[in-house]
């Protein structure tokens, strides 16, 4: 989700990043895998194809490749749709590929109705100058974790877990002891 005032500008950077980003096998320091099957990699270009269909713009990638090493793999594009509408399946479903989504919105209170306008709430990142926004959005977005300023900071201290269809329960932390325990209460007359 990116302010409309940055979009343009922020695609761009988005899609420059994008082309920058090495795909092979993991071993070779890449750091860009594969999926874990063919029936994934079709899952993927399915979403794809239909949303080509539906007129989405795809920004970059948005295709099936090869490890450009061995021609192997089941590998694709890091893919980049632009100006997705809030109901789309592509925004609206887990794909568990390479594709990122941008929605464009019209300052902070039409990207927290359109961030949580998702049945799924995993995690959420917040990047802007305006702390003071920034705290608020935190509260009022509905997801496990929110970052600001930064993604995937915390560690094993740090409780990681979703919200809605994105998990129950949490790890980490002292938030996951609560799966592994039972909680007892015992009272005592003392007379003396």
């Amino acid at each position: 989700m990116v302010d409309r005032r940055v979009h343009a500008e922020m695609v761009e950077r988005l899609v420059a990043r994008a082309a920058k980003l090495t795909i092979g096998h993991g071993l070779r320091r890449s750091q860009f895998g594969p999926l874990n099957s063919t029936v994934h990699l079709d899952k993927v270009a399915g979403y794809l194809s239909a949303a080509r269909e539906r007129g989405i713009t795809v920004a970059t990638g948005g295709n099936r490749c090869s490890d450009p090493e061995t021609g192997q793999g089941w590998f694709f594009e890091p893919t980049i749709l632009d100006n997705v509408g809030r109901e789309d399946a592509v925004v609206q479903e887990e794909i568990f590929g390479p594709v990122l989504t941008v929605q464009v919105a019209d300052g902070a209170e039409e990207a927290l109705e359109i961030a949580n306008c998702t049945p799924f709430g995993l995690v959420a990142g917040i990047y802007t100058r305006d702390f003071a926004t920034a705290h608020r959005l935190a509260r009022d977005i509905e997801a496990g974790q929110v970052f600001i300023n930064e993604y995937f900071a915390g560690g094993i201290e740090v409780p990681f877990g979703g919200t809605k269809m994105s998990g129950f329960g949490r790890e980490k932390g002292l938030a996951a002891l609560e799966v592994c325990s039972r909680v007892r209460s015992a009272a005592a007359r003392i007379e003396g």
